[in-house]
């Protein structure tokens, strides 16, 4: 009996969370409807489940939807945090090689390019890949990098080197730059992270089939209180733990392309106007 609801779970994964909740609170109201019907019909007195077993399985599949939800949003504020931490740093290199570094401006120009660059590589790497070809300024370039990030970090390290040799810049001035130079790859490795360790596979099948449980037996003990309102309430029930869950599995991966997840395509089109800006 549990095996049809956790069926509906994971058939609805592949439509917009709206249309899962909904089509789940449907699922439900039919099933609810179903169990009054089979109580006044096959029944001559109402089987008792007990409002104290209905309360414990509620209370432990709370505690279990409260961390599974703190645990999705914490994945996903901390990968806002480290976009943010990206933002200021590539603010913080592209005004002190503006200030700091004697270099010709065409130069200064090339390595604010590379990190706009990088934001987007960043963005595209963590959505599935990006090709080096793909960047502005690499549209003939025969290289192939596989990690494009972590190239365009060498590329601006091999233009701070240079500017070293060159005295251009002194060692001084080469160690504050490069506390923000190194700070790419720190963001780009947390977001990796982040990214490369899901949530237990296990850990969301207990808490799934937890609720197919509680959502299967919780009828039978309302319609005994609430006659036919129980379907209205089984409704309601329905719509907030499955919304609660959904939304967490929504936003445990912060770094794609639907609604609830980083805007990342703003976030970079802020670090390329900032960068610009002081560049200019």
């Amino acid at each position: 009996m549990i095996r049809p609801w956790v069926a509906v779970l994971t058939s609805l994964h592949s439509t917009p969370i709206a249309a899962r909740i909904w089509g789940a609170v449907a699922v439900s109201v039919v099933y609810a409807a179903l169990v009054c019907w089979i109580e006044y019909t096959f029944f001559d007195e109402f089987i008792e489940l007990g409002s104290q077993f209905l309360a414990v399985l509620g209370l432990v599949l709370g505690t279990l939807l409260v961390f599974r939800t703190n645990t999705s949003y914490d994945r996903w504020w901390e990968g806002r945090k480290l976009w943010g931490q990206l933002v200021n740093d590539s603010r913080n290199l592209a005004i002190k090689v503006e200030t700091c570094v004697q270099a010709d401006e065409s130069e200064k120009d090339q390595l604010g390019q590379w990190l706009i660059d990088f934001a987007y590589a960043l963005k595209g790497h963590l959505r599935g890949g990006i090709e080096l070809a793909q960047l502005p300024g690499f549209e003939s370039s025969t290289e192939r990098p596989q990690h494009v990030p972590a190239y365009l970090s060498e590329k601006i390290y091999d233009q701070l080197e240079r500017w070293r040799q060159a005295e251009q810049i002194g060692g001084f001035e080469l160690l504050f730059l490069d506390q923000h130079a190194s700070s790419l790859m720190n963001v780009c490795g947390a977001c990796e992270r982040i990214q490369k360790s899901p949530i237990s596979i296990s850990y969301r099948w207990f808490i799934r089939q937890s609720i197919a449980i509680y959502l299967i037996t919780l009828p039978w003990g309302l319609v005994k209180d609430f006659d036919w309102w129980s379907v209205p309430v089984m409704a309601l029930i329905t719509y907030f733990m499955l919304g609660v869950e959904l939304i967490a599995e929504e936003i445990e991966d912060p770094f794609g392309d639907h609604e609830d997840d980083l805007k990342l395509d703003d976030i970079c089109r802020t670090i390329e106007g900032s960068v610009r800006e002081i560049m200019n």
